[in-house]
């Protein structure tokens, strides 16, 4: 790797990667939405693992040499191949670290390395794409968890800067693509503007699983918020001074949570899946709540 990224993702980070792959893994040997067993023979089959037999399973699948050592029905679980990607769109406007603070930042390239990571671990081309104003150069990847370095380096040369047209980005990936199997947007949501709905829709959910993950910071909350400050927008460079009562910290969080509400009904009507993202919990909770919600683990 190089300096830069071998500073971010250092040994304890791939540590959890690799726990975090063994947790997914266990998680989706009994769910049908992530590995299963498929009704059909053929190419694009790789045996995943095993699962009790139970009534009604396919006795194709049942691993009959295993039966005949141990006297026990197992069925072969296998990841079912598709060449449609994974599509990790990472936001890298300026609201990802305002004032030069990285934790939103930093915390997106985390969760997207680990959505990678899992995905690949799992038998899927990842297909990671950051995005601004524009959509920057992409990284395509196999379907081994070998080629996570490639993506740990694609990550760590990643910086924050300029606006976010999360739009006009959608529609260029749109475009310029091939359909995604899933399609991960990883973003603050910030500066969207108060088309997010129609923004979204741009990827067609009829299509491919859409799923919002939505960063959020104890600062865009404005818990930290006191006394005379300065606000500035980091993508426009509007400022407004103002002293922060308990009155105006109050309006700011309840402007805040409308926000958040807004958000969520945006992704709703748009036939995506929402996922809040706080960057106060930790990455790997934060991706195997994605994988749930987004219908490739289940609880």
């Amino acid at each position: 790797m190089t300096a830069q990224s071998d500073n971010f993702f250092d040994e304890s980070f791939l540590r959890r990667l690799e726990q975090l792959h063994l947790i997914a893994k266990r998680i989706a040997a009994g769910s049908p939405a992530g590995v299963r067993a498929s009704g059909g023979l053929g190419a694009g089959l790789e045996f995943a693992d095993h699962r009790e037999y139970t009534p009604g399973d396919d006795p194709r699948f049942i691993d009959w040499p295993y039966y005949a050592r141990m006297g026990k029905l197992l069925v072969r679980l296998f990841h079912e191949h598709s060449e449609a990607a994974v599509a990790v769109l990472v936001d890298c406007s300026g609201s990802m670290a305002p004032g030069g603070s990285h934790e939103k930042f930093d915390y997106a390239r985390r969760a997207a390395a680990a959505l990678a990571y899992v995905a690949m671990g799992s038998g899927q081309k990842v297909l990671l794409i950051p995005f601004a104003a524009d959509l920057g150069a992409p990284l395509r990847t196999g379907r081994s968890r070998e080629g996570i370095m490639e993506v740990l380096e694609h990550l760590g040369r990643l910086q924050p800067g300029g606006t976010t047209q999360l739009a006009r980005c959608l529609d260029l990936f749109v475009r310029q693509y091939e359909p995604p199997g899933a399609a991960l947007v990883v973003s603050d949501l910030l500066d969207c503007g108060g088309g997010l709905t129609e923004s979204l829709r741009r990827l067609d959910t009829r299509r491919c699983a859409v799923t919002a993950i939505h960063l959020q910071s104890p600062a865009d909350a404005g818990e930290d918020l006191e006394g005379p400050v300065l606000m500035r927008d980091v993508e426009s460079g509007r400022e407004a001074a103002l002293v922060v009562t308990p009155a105006v910290r109050e309006s700011y969080q309840r402007t805040w949570s409308a926000f958040l509400a807004r958000c969520r009904h945006d992704c709703a009507s748009a036939g995506v899946t929402y996922v809040p993202a706080p960057t106060t919990v930790p990455f790997d909770m934060l991706v195997l709540e994605t994988l749930r919600r987004a219908g490739v683990l289940s609880a």
